[in-house]
């Protein structure tokens, strides 16, 4: 067996075996917090990994409209009550009192240890029952005499509206027919609480597909409609979209590379040759990347899609040099050094990425580094040996011929085309003058179209949830440690209410007080006979029956000796939901969230907390603090940045063996990418984190095709160079054009990003090296 064949057979049974991993091993991951960084202290860590994984990751919002309010509160009940048995929800409430019986009973049977009216030693002395029974009658001869007549007897000091009144949000949806209305009336709200976490995607489309079932099966006129939003659901449609653009887009750009390279070679043999070192550079990256991190995200991979913009220039850097007097051997080995350099700038560029902190970057970096490193091997040991005999490539009509030697022209001075760069660059820099250069908002990298985000406010908005850009952090060693502090902080909280430094605020130790105070609220409970006797003494002279408040008395003693109220009594109760969102435990610390909503001015906020330095809280402005996320990658980004180019730069200056050879090849580049960055300034787009994943990747390009240019216009053996750059950036473009008309602003950005630096590179590169201006070649 000769040597070509037992490379083919290992190449093929590599290939097989990566293959079978593929089929069987890679999960296909889409939660894309990948591409968002992490807290830049644990507790902010910890509070983003409750909005990713937390309850507030499995709320959802949902609106039925379409029909008049009395049949939509109609199918809002009978939708509620569907849900509520489906295995998928935990909890579900429409505003009905039938969905706050639970609620209203756990308040009932634990008012006494949640009213903070307890703290109060005299709370239940005679003159306090005296005021409190006075006030009992005053009600029951006032309109509201019918609600406080079922409680009379059993709760005359009014401990259950005392705590309904404390716990009551802020605000709270309209209600029409017994349930939830938005402010028109024309859509019914329902909240819904999924047994499935956020980032759980195969429960969130489980969910889903509960609540349409349920819908089909409630609505009562075919005109409703249903509408929902939460984390998981539009995790959901991200994933759909990404999924989506990653098929068409790498079908797209496998047509449409295939169809460049059969018009450049014109044999089906050669043109799936090009193909293989792309095709097993992809499949290598995806094998490693999901040995490495257990998994490979949507966005990677449709990113491995562009791979065949790039690898599958290795093989055209050397078959469009091939004529009939030169076999590919013979281009490789004059090639040889200017492809290594290629790819082990392209794997430099990406070395960056390895160092940003966001997963799924990292993931992008290995990728593409294991792709083009594979796909340069491939290139070199495998594809030369399997180019058909006497094959060259065909010359299109249109194709731009290298002159003769003989051939005159009007030379360019080199001060004239460096002056047309200076022009093109100042001319950039002048449009993108005093603009911001970077978009620190992590809202504008979503990947889902506008649309989504505005469906999401508006029922936000509709049901009354929430701003929750501000909150106090509290952590601790343990459970009771974190309701002791929140309880402490309640003081602080009340005065900057009344300062108006906030409008209100939520706290857990109101729903699940700490032991501490629940054991001492409990002692301030007077016995049967005292409290009996201080009943006989207070409702003198009033016309209260004898014995009407024994079942006061027999629902304090049982308040007495009763057990604690705990998070797991609360669970599967809207107050359960409250907890929850608020007292998270990770990796043995513990956290309460307290949201503080109203804030008019983050300065005055600030102030007062600087003043009043509550003890173990810290205030997360999430706002500031995804900011400040970016910002410091920002930062860290231009020194791993700058590393990567002092590689390339050695590299070139070493491959190169000179240091203004390595200049000459490297500055286009950088001026081009420059010049690219600017141009979206001065266009109103600032950059982000994938625009720079772009320019990083144009670096790579780019510097392959300076190196191209610059061995095309100093090697006496040299033709063709004109046409191999014109076939490798057709490629590049149709490749990456495809992405620029991507729906998912990722992978736009990196297309759109990409086609202007490629441009910019031919176009600086040519005018700054020269050697791929048409006629200046050697045929």
């Amino acid at each position: 067996m000769t040597g070509r064949w037992r490379t083919a057979l290992a190449g093929a049974l590599l290939a097989a075996l990566a293959m079978f991993y593929v089929m069987n091993q890679v999960t296909l991951d889409s939660d894309y917090s990948a591409f968002l960084p992490a807290g830049q202290s644990e507790t902010r860590r910890a509070f983003m990994r409750e909005l990713r994984d937390g309850v507030a990751s499995r709320i959802m919002l949902i609106e039925v409209t379409g029909a008049p309010a009395d049949a939509l509160a109609e199918s809002s009940r009978k939708l509620a009550g569907v849900l509520a048995a489906n295995p998928h929800f935990r909890y579900v409430s429409n505003g009905s009192a039938d969905f706050g019986q639970r609620e209203l009973a756990l308040l009932e049977r634990h008012r006494y240890v949640l009213s903070d009216r307890l703290d109060d030693p005299a709370h239940f002395s005679q003159q306090s029952l005296r005021i409190a029974l006075e006030e009992r009658l005053e009600a029951l001869a006032g309109s509201a005499g019918a609600l406080d007549k079922p409680f009379l007897s059993t709760d005359p000091t009014a401990e259950l509206r005392r705590v309904l009144t404390r716990l009551a949000p802020a605000t709270a949806p309209r209600r029409l027919h017994g349930v939830w209305f938005d402010a028109a009336g024309t859509g019914a709200l329902l909240l819904a609480e999924t047994r499935s976490s956020g980032a759980d995607l195969a429960g969130q489309e489980l969910a889903v597909d509960a609540l349409r079932d349920a819908f089909a099966t409630t609505r009562s006129m075919t005109s409703m409609s249903l509408d929902y939003s939460s984390p998981g659901t539009m995790a959901l449609a991200s994933r759909s979209l990404i999924a989506a653009d990653a098929r068409t887009l790498s079908l797209a750009s496998m047509v449409l590379v295939l169809a460049i390279l059969a018009w450049a070679y014109r044999s089906l043999p050669v043109v799936l040759l090009c193909l293989m070192p792309a095709a097993a550079g992809l499949l290598a990256g995806v094998v490693i990347v999901n040995a490495i991190f257990g998994s490979v995200h949507g966005i990677t991979l449709a990113f491995g899609a562009t791979l065949l913009g790039e690898a599958v220039d290795y093989p055209s850097y050397l078959l469009a040099q091939v004529r009939p007097d030169v076999p590919v051997t013979m281009v490789r080995q004059r090639f040889g050094k200017v492809l290594r350099l290629a790819v082990l700038t392209t794997a430099c560029g990406a070395i960056s990425l390895l160092f940003s902190g966001f997963p799924g970057l990292v993931q992008l970096g290995v990728l593409t580094i294991v792709g083009v490193v594979v796909a340069g091997v491939v290139t070199w040991w495998i594809l030369p040996h399997w180019v058909p005999a006497h094959w060259s490539p065909a010359v299109a009509p249109n194709y731009p011929q290298a002159r003769s030697p003989t051939t005159p022209r009007i030379p360019v001075p080199g001060w004239a085309r460096g002056a047309a760069v200076a022009g093109i660059v100042l001319l950039v820099i002048v449009g993108a003058w005093g603009k911001p250069w970077w978009d620190d908002d992590l809202a504008a990298m979503s990947p889902l179209p506008a649309s989504y985000k505005a469906r999401d406010i508006r029922l936000r908005d509709a049901i009354g949830a929430p701003d929750v850009r501000f909150a106090m952090v509290v952590d601790g060693p343990t459970r009771q440690a974190v309701l002791e502090e929140s309880e402490v902080l309640r003081v602080l909280l009340s005065r900057w209410v009344a300062e108006e430094a906030i409008a209100a605020f939520d706290l857990v130790s109101d729903y699940l007080p700490s032991d501490t105070t629940q054991r001492r609220r409990r002692a301030a409970l007077p016995s049967p006979e005292s409290l009996r006797e201080s009943l006989e003494t207070a409702s003198r002279d009033l016309p209260f029956r004898a014995h009407l408040f024994e079942p006061f008395v027999q629902a304090v003693a049982g308040a007495r000796v009763a057990s604690p109220l705990t998070a797991d009594e609360l669970k599967g109760s809207a107050l359960g939901l409250k907890v929850e969102s608020m007292l998270r435990n990770e990796e043995g610390r513990w956290y309460v969230v307290v949201p503080l909503s109203g804030v008019k001015d983050a300065a005055v906020l600030t102030t007062v907390i600087a003043r009043d330095r509550p003890a173990h809280a810290t205030l997360l402005d999430l706002r500031h603090e995804a900011t400040s996320m970016m910002a410091a990658y920002r930062q860290q980004a231009v020194v791993s940045s700058a590393i990567g180019l002092v590689l390339i730069f050695g590299l070139l200056v070493v491959g190169l063996a000179g240091f203004r050879a390595a200049c000459a090849v490297t500055v286009p580049v950088v001026l081009a990418v420059m010049t690219t960055g600017g141009v979206w300034v001065a266009l109103g787009q600032p950059l982000n984190i994938f625009h720079y994943v772009a320019m990083l990747l144009t670096v790579g390009i780019g510097l392959n095709y300076t190196l191209v240019m610059r061995w095309g216009a100093s090697s006496i053996h040299a033709s063709g160079t004109w046409r191999t750059l014109v076939l490798v950036s057709a490629t590049a473009l149709a490749t990456f054009g495809l992405l620029a008309l991507s729906g998912t602003p990722v992978l736009r950005a990196i297309g759109e990003t990409v086609c202007l630096g490629v441009l910019f590179c031919l176009a600086f590169g040519a005018l700054l090296i020269g050697g791929a201006l048409p006629g200046q070649g050697q045929k």
